[in-house]
């Protein structure tokens, strides 16, 4: 999705954007004022006259002209009441983005290079954190948000220490934390919420699509660096790189690469490193009447049921991997804490030990669950399903109390992550994935004409796995 804001009194004019160019009339009564960067190009140009009376006719000069340039595209155009004209062209989604997460080994140059990038993105996160934590201190009169942080630290020398985008992107990354924080105060959902934390150490950097260069079917990618880097590594190092290559086979297969997140190299070199690239999106599969109906819970995670007849559990080890790890942690975390108590240790932190227990808890649970649903997904092609039916257990631990034990599984319960991980395997092979809303469901019985509180009856549900209606008939 691309986006152009033009303030302009000009009839006649069409907007440019990333994947579209068109041409723009009368643009010698358009004057160019700035063009910045947030996911895509915001080019805005501004003239003297404000009168309302011409927008509408823009609007419909737009819908006709652009239109006769490209049927398959989707317009949306607004203009709001400081006379922007916010014109939005995307594609009738037949664009989809995937992250592809692999490893690459650094030479010691290259290591070198991407850790200085990674501390200065560190420092540029502090600086931009300390602004906003004291910013009346400081005599700042408003309060400054990304954009403002962008244009104040641009000349400052961690910003310019990082490729324009990447630092820009550090700025929007602290800007998104201390909005979750402010909404968590305002609803209260978690007791006592801290605004963002200072970095200790260096950080991840995020290339964006103007910062990377790749040939198709090459394993190779070229990424840019910051003339302050380039002349602080030369001085400093002796080192004269003039851009960073990475290889790896996985690069072959992509086409449109939209980012390269890379985390701070490890000291034989090893850097981990995110990619989100862009493909087609397959065509959705016409309704067959084959369905798949999942239901989600904890002992077994994923019931599955075959309107053939067929029904099978998948999942039955999540719980056990959650156990294990649990189980160890708590164990590092007694012994840890007692040793740190006993030095008289005042503000204890957790051991590189049990750091790594949590990534390999993180990383299992991540793996199960591509496993899970890589195996639903091959059932539905092999099966010739079109339509798959899951639960939606959205908010269902909000206000329940069901005791420490069980509060914990459910509270673990990586459900968003797993609808999302299902929704995009499916959607690859054309399968249309439903969420259906549950509530209601145990109270109302199958001949109900529908699941709603209109016909929910409390009084027949029995107990869990017990329904029956008051003619006597009984339900599992």
């Amino acid at each position: 999705m691309a986006y152009t804001i033009i303030r302009t009194n000009v009839l006649f004019f069409v907007a440019f954007t990333i994947d579209l160019c068109y041409d723009i009339y009368m643009k010698e009564n358009l004057i160019h004022s700035w063009t910045c960067v947030y996911n895509n190009y915001y080019h805005i140009y501004g003239l003297s006259n404000t009168e309302e009376n011409f927008f509408a006719q823009i609007k419909v000069y737009l819908k006709e002209s652009v239109q006769k340039g490209a049927e398959d595209k989707v317009y949306l155009i607004n203009v709001n009441r400081s006379y922007y004209l916010v014109f939005q062209v995307g594609e009738r989604g037949n664009k989809m983005l995937l992250a592809k997460k692999t490893t690459i080994k650094l030479n010691q140059i290259y290591a070198n290079i991407v850790a200085h990038m990674c501390y200065a993105a560190y420092k540029l996160w502090n600086v931009c954190n300390y602004e906003r934590l004291h910013y009346k201190e400081l005599g700042s009169g408003k309060y400054p948000d990304w954009y403002a942080q962008k244009s104040t630290h641009k000349e400052d020398l961690w910003f310019k220490s990082l490729p324009s985008q990447t630092a820009q992107e550090v700025c929007k990354v602290l800007d998104k934390a201390w909005k979750s924080f402010y909404v968590l105060q305002k609803n209260k959902s978690i007791q006592n919420p801290h605004p963002p934390y200072f970095k200790q150490h260096g950080i991840a950097i995020t290339y964006m699509q103007n910062g990377i260069v790749h040939e198709k079917n090459s394993e190779k990618v070229r990424l840019t660096l910051a003339k302050q880097l380039k002349k602080y590594m030369a001085s400093a190092y002796d080192i004269h790189e003039g851009y960073l290559y990475l290889e790896n086979k996985v690069f072959q297969n992509m086409e449109h690469i939209k980012q390269i997140k890379m985390y701070p190299p490890e000291a034989d070199g090893t850097c981990r490193l995110i990619i989100v690239y862009e493909i087609q999106n397959v065509e959705k599969l016409e309704d067959n009447g084959h369905y798949l109906s999942i239901d989600l819970g904890l002992h077994n995670f994923m019931t599955c049921y075959d309107n053939t007849g067929k029904s099978f559990i998948v999942g039955r080890k999540y719980l056990h991997i959650i156990w294990k790890y649990d189980k160890e942690i708590a164990r590092i975390q007694s012994q840890w804490g007692k040793m740190q108590a006993s030095q008289g240790v005042k503000y204890p932190k957790p051991s590189k030990h049990l750091l790594k227990l949590y990534e390999k808890k993180k990383n299992s649970v991540q793996d199960y669950l591509h496993k899970m649903t890589c195996y639903i997904t091959g059932y539905c092609k092999e099966n010739e399903i079109h339509t798959v039916v899951i639960g939606n257990i959205k908010s269902i631990r909000k206000g329940n109390d069901l005791g420490n034990v069980v509060n914990q599984k459910l509270h673990s319960l990586p459900y968003e992550k797993l609808y999302k991980m299902l929704e995009y395997k499916l959607e690859m092979q054309g399968i249309t994935l439903i969420r259906q809303e549950e509530s209601y469901t145990s109270q109302c019985g199958p001949e109900s004409k529908e699941v709603s509180k209109v016909y929910a009856q409390k009084s027949n549900r029995k107990h869990r796995g017990l329904y029956k209606e008051k003619t006597g008939e009984i339900y599992n």
